[in-house]
């Protein structure tokens, strides 16, 4: 099978190279960001299929970037993408592909999200926010997916940096109407040029959600425990001083949080982002 020639940045420090080669995933530890390296822009050849390509293959975002609110540039954005540079840096964000079925035409996967163990580097799965999307697949191209309601988790076991205690899935953003795409490295040890081509935050959801806003760098324990007995004038129940309205916060960068409508049509702020993934070891699930 032959793909597309496509001009892309490689995210992965090896070069291009065979797509029947192995991907080592013996590693215990998931590999720091700072452990890959840039290359220069690289075209993948016109016969890539990416044969590597089989079930349990696990990639883990090392790149999230809002692209467009409400196709517009909003201040916000930057802010955000900042924010989410420093937690996936410091393993406080970390969103999760695992291939649970690779045919020629399409390829099934799971996207959960994954929570930094208390005082340690490693991650644990959060198995609550586990979605199931399928891509059609045009050799090592991951066309646009199967469209589902994605959870966004940032922080550790024990601190979230979002308290959502009256969300079904607990302390997460959920972005629904979401899809994704990407390009598959020729080895199979990342996926490029990953994109969000819509997304859709509903204002009822983003309602019910609080933030803990931290300097950049700023660790989740640094927002204190969570308290079951708090609330700020009905809001942010069962979360702490430290948290705010996420929809205050969205008002005051002027982001109209009913711009465009969900599928089920609620009121809702849409964008469109940018990703990219490396390929690690499946993580253990989290204790409960």
């Amino acid at each position: 099978m032959k793909c597309r020639s496509i001009l892309l940045v490689l995210t992965s420090a090896a070069a291009v190279v065979a797509c029947d080669n192995p991907v080592d995933t013996s590693e215990n530890k998931l590999p720091y960001l700072s452990e890959r390296e840039t290359v220069e822009e690289t075209e993948v050849g016109a016969s890539c299929d990416c044969a590597c390509l089989a079930p349990g293959l696990v990639f883990r975002f090392d790149k999230l970037e809002v692209t467009n609110i409400n196709g517009d540039q909003n201040p916000v954005i930057e802010t955000l993408n900042g924010l989410w540079k420093s937690d996936i840096e410091h393993r406080e964000l970390n969103i999760l592909v695992e291939l649970t079925d690779v045919a020629d035409d399409e390829v099934k996967a799971k996207v959960y999200n994954a929570a930094r163990i208390d005082d340690t580097s490693d991650i644990c799965m959060l198995a609550d926010t586990t979605v199931d999307v399928t891509f059609p697949r045009a050799g090592c191209e991951l066309q646009i997916s199967s469209t589902a309601s994605f959870n966004v988790y940032a922080g550790t076991e024990t601190y979230p940096k979002n308290c959502s205690t009256t969300l079904p899935t607990k302390h997460v953003i959920p972005v629904s109407d979401a899809r994704l795409q990407g390009v598959v490295a020729n080895d199979c040890s990342a996926i490029m040029a990953g994109a969000v081509p819509s997304g859709a935050l509903a204002q009822a959801d983003v309602g019910k959600v609080c933030t803990c806003l931290l300097l950049s760098g700023g660790e989740a324990k640094d927002c204190g425990e969570l308290d079951p007995q708090y609330t700020n004038n009905g809001k942010c129940v069962g979360c702490n001083a430290s948290y705010q309205p996420l929809d205050g916060l969205l008002d005051a960068f002027q982001v109209d949080s009913a711009a465009c409508r969900t599928a089920d049509d609620r009121p809702a702020a849409c964008l469109a982002a940018a990703w990219t993934a490396v390929a690690v070891p499946k993580p253990e699930s989290c204790t409960p």
